[in-house]
């Protein structure tokens, strides 16, 4: 049985090679399928794109796999373009009609109901993947009832979307393998040297999977409870990037991290003790950190954590059923400063009662705070309804969203948080969109006027990089990674004949 994985192309990224991220969903899906001795190909479409600098047409790249030899066809991607999921579906389909065709992920999951009625894909796997895909292409295999499958949508004879049994979250997480990265172009997305970037080559991780938390523009995949791997688990898998890919750059994108103080003080002893020294990254809720974790944190590696503050109006933080408030905010941000880890916000704009006050209020809240050296400035970026939120159904009920069938297929793939979205406020859309942009440059200019050294360095791109850290923790096999680092942010990222020559040096393309 042969398998084609496709990583679609995600909407709303990042401009530029810093825009690189490994397809996590589908290489933890290509590592069980390793695992339970199923062989594959891969195409990463979002990846090649970015790399090659230009437009590449997702079907001549998808045939140049002589798609007629292969028995399953599954698409992910965490954002994952419903348009080009659709174009791709139906030409598979036109080749050949016994192609079985599956999407997954989260993106996958919210819109299942879409995908199945309006593409050629078979069944939709819901939620968490990795049982699901085996149990599903063993069903396939051996001939069995392949709707019988827990975890999945499909669409039956009569044009009925059919929901299978609930597949209960995965307990143990330890069990799952690391995700592949071998098949999924590491060796150069390990080189997208983020905003604050200690100069080394950097790898996304998952600690847990799960957020208790009920705020209104997400829709958590991982579900309410928070599942953790063990320490030692963990450990291991950084080991391994050390060792196999020279990364020296972790980046905890678990929704929360971790979420017990006792497991991250555990996991900060063995990193210690282990002397892994490598440099981290972690987003968390301020709720669930104190100066005591903080300073574990510091000393085990950490450099940055992110913190969803939203925004630094009360108001819109009880709306948002964040569960905060803007003043604990600000006692968490400056401790964490204090404690040597320099924090980041995100910030987004569009809360059905959003106004210039509270806009205002947002802005304020930051400029307080500008005497921080942040890793990046803060800036406010839009909030997007997306399916299965509670936003979503506040902007249906309201009319803001007229045609779901239109916003699910078409607009929402238009949206992005760093420069459009759909208005839910009352102000003027046109004045929405200036205002924010007005406020992000007024925060800016405050910032560069507290520190004035960080505006010299933007100019040259050098803002984009930790150089209190490029030569911390240094070593022979570091120098490869900072001079890329430097080459990319002063040169790379501008638009020039060097520029091209130093970007094909770098991501050999």
């Amino acid at each position: 049985m042969k398998i084609l994985l496709i990583g679609i192309k995600n909407s709303g990224s990042r401009i530029g090679y810093s825009g690189l991220f490994h397809p996590f969903g589908i290489s933890y899906i290509s590592a069980v399928l390793m695992k339970n001795c199923y062989s594959f190909d891969c195409v990463d479409l979002h990846n090649e794109e970015i790399l090659s600098k230009k437009y590449i047409d997702p079907w001549e790249r998808i045939k140049s796999y002589n798609i007629s030899q292969y028995d399953i066809v599954a698409f992910a991607g965490p954002f994952l373009n419903f348009k080009i999921l659709k174009s791709i579906s139906e030409k598979i389909w036109e080749i050949r009609k016994d192609i079985f065709q599956i999407a997954g992920g989260n993106m996958a999951t919210m819109i299942a109901d879409t995908i199945l009625k309006e593409t050629k894909v078979n069944c939709v796997c819901l939620y968490e993947g990795e049982e699901t895909i085996i149990e599903l292409l063993n069903n396939i295999k051996y001939g069995r009832q392949w709707k019988l499958t827990n975890g999945i949508k499909y669409l039956s004879d009569n044009e009925k979307v059919v929901q299978t049994q609930v597949r209960e979250k995965i307990p143990d997480l330890d069990k799952i393998p690391f995700p592949d990265r071998d098949n999924w172009s590491f060796s150069i997305v390990r080189k997208s040297f983020p905003y604050g970037s200690p100069g080394r080559y950097c790898a996304v991780m998952f600690a847990s999977r799960g957020c208790p938390f009920s705020c209104i523009f997400c829709s958590p995949g991982g579900g309410k409870k928070i599942r953790t791997r063990s320490p030692e688990n963990i450990i291991e898998e950084i080991k391994y990037l050390k060792q196999r890919w020279n990364v020296r750059y972790i980046r905890f994108f678990d929704e929360i991290f971790i979420g017990s103080k006792e497991i991250i003080k555990r996991l900060c002893n063995l990193m210690i003790e282990e002397r892994l020294n490598v440099f981290w990254w972690c987003q968390t809720q301020v709720k669930l950190v104190d100066e005591e974790l903080l300073k574990i944190m510091k000393k085990a590696g950490c450099i940055e954590v992110s913190y969803g503050i939203e925004s630094g109006s009360d108001a819109i933080l009880v709306e948002m059923k964040k569960g905060i408030t803007k003043e604990l905010a600000k006692q968490v941000i400056e401790m964490t400063y204090r404690s040597g880890i320099r924090p980041s916000l995100n910030l987004i704009a569009g809360a059905p009662s959003e106004s210039f006050r509270t806009l205002k209020e947002t802005t304020d809240f930051v400029k307080q705070l500008n005497y921080i050296d942040w890793a990046q400035i803060p800036t406010i970026d839009f909030i997007v309804p997306l399916p299965n939120t509670e936003l979503y159904s506040i902007a249906r009920n309201k009319g803001f969203i007229k045609d779901e069938r239109k916003y699910i297929t078409e607009d929402l793939f238009e949206f992005n948080k760093y420069t459009k979205t759909i208005n839910l406020t009352n102000i003027p859309d046109a004045n929405f969109s200036k205002f924010v942009r007005e406020c992000n440059k007024e925060i800016k200019d405050n910032f560069f006027k507290k520190h004035p050294f960080k505006k010299v360095l933007s100019l040259i791109g050098l803002d984009h990089l930790r150089l209190d850290l490029i030569f911390r923790i240094f070593s022979i096999n570091q120098i490869k990674p900072v001079s890329e680092s430097l080459l990319w942010a002063t040169i790379g990222k501008r638009e020039s004949r060097l520029s091209k020559c130093i970007n094909r040096y770098i991501y050999h393309c």
